[in-house]
Formats: structure tokens, C-alpha cells, sequence
């Protein structure tokens, strides 16, 4: 009798811990699916187009400036044009510039839950400023004044430093998620064909 009732209490308790045991297991992947689900988006969704846009931007601005003899790091506020410099200025800004930088606002606008963190990075909120301020330039042109220029200037290096780096360390995180999930898949069949 005493036995039974061993065996019988040894049986439950090596069920109970074995479910919890399960159970646990399943917690953890599902917050690690979760995780994966949410890096996937955060590179798809915001830091991948942002990545595109700004580094496509980046190279515009430098060759823009490279080509037509700006220094790299001015802006046209400190140059006076000429009439021929303006009007390349204004079809950069309509046709590059400012499209890109609407795109870019858009995204982070549209996907601002995908910020990396708890709030928004003050070097996003400036450039969203900056990108913002083209719609008054460009349904003003002529009104802007010499300098025709954004009345916020746009963050610089420090915005596609944020972006790159936001990138760079999700895509690392994603791979460390995704080889854990390999080798979990891989100790799991392992142990199945045992």
C-alpha cells in the first residue's frame, strides 16, 4: 500500500514537474518569437527604409555639394547663389532633398512604435522638425528669401550616426535571436531521435 501511494506520488510529482517544466520552455518561445517578430519589423518596417533614405541622402548632399563647390559641411544658408546656382538649388530641393526627407518623416511618423527605446531619440524629433520645414519652403519659394533654405537645419552626421548604429545593433540582435532559435531546433531534434 505505502508502495502505491509513493509510486502514485512520485507519478504526479514527476508529471506536475514536467508540465511546469514544459510550460516554462513555451513561455520562453514564445518571447522569443516575440522578440524576433518584433526585430523583424523594427529592420523591415522602420530602420531598413530609414537606412535606405538616409544613406541615399547622404550621398546626394555630398556630391551635390562636391559637384557644385559648396564645402561639405555648409549649407546654402551661408552662400549667396546666383541666379543659375539658385535655380540648380531649387531643382535639387524640389526633386531630391525635399522628397527624401518627407519620405523619412513619413516612415518615423507612420512606425514611431518601432523606436528603439522608451522615447523618441531628440535627434529623430530634429530632423523631423527640419523635414517639416520644407513644406513651408517649397510653397513659398520666392517668398524664402536669398537664402532659400529649411528654417531648422538638418541634424547632420548625428541622424545617419542614430540610424546606422539603430540598424547595426538590431541586425546583430536578429542574428543572435535567429542562431539561438537554430540551435534550440537543433537540441530539440536531437533529443527526438534519441
Amino acid at each position: 500500500m505505502i508502495t502505491a501511494m509513493v509510486t502514485a506520488c512520485a507519478s504526479i510529482l514527476i508529471a506536475v514537474t514536467a508540465y511546469w517544466l514544459n510550460h516554462q520552455g513555451e513561455i520562453r518561445r514564445s518571447l522569443r518569437e516575440a522578440r524576433i517578430d518584433r526585430v523583424g519589423s523594427q529592420l523591415k518596417d522602420l530602420y531598413g527604409p530609414l537606412l535606405v533614405l538616409t544613406e541615399t541622402n547622404e550621398k546626394a548632399w555630398s556630391e551635390y555639394c562636391r559637384r557644385y563647390v559648396l564645402p561639405v559641411d555648409s549649407g546654402p544658408a551661408e552662400i549667396p547663389f546666383s541666379e543659375a546656382e539658385e535655380a540648380r538649388w531649387r531643382t535639387w530641393v524640389e526633386a531630391v532633398f525635399a522628397p527624401r526627407a518627407q519620405e523619412m518623416r513619413e516612415i518615423i511618423t507612420a512606425r514611431g512604435d518601432l523606436i528603439i527605446g522608451e522615447e523618441m531619440p531628440p535627434v529623430v524629433l530634429e530632423f523631423c522638425a527640419h523635414a517639416a520645414t520644407y513644406d513651408a519652403l517649397l510653397a513659398d519659394w520666392d517668398g524664402a528669401g536669398p537664402i532659400k533654405s529649411t528654417l531648422i537645419r538638418h541634424p547632420g552626421g548625428r541622424f545617419l550616426s542614430y540610424v546606422r548604429e539603430s540598424y547595426g545593433s538590431l541586425k546583430a540582435e536578429q542574428a543572435l535571436l535567429l542562431k539561438a532559435v537554430s540551435e534550440a531546433g537543433r537540441a530539440g531534434s536531437d533529443q527526438t531521435v534519441r
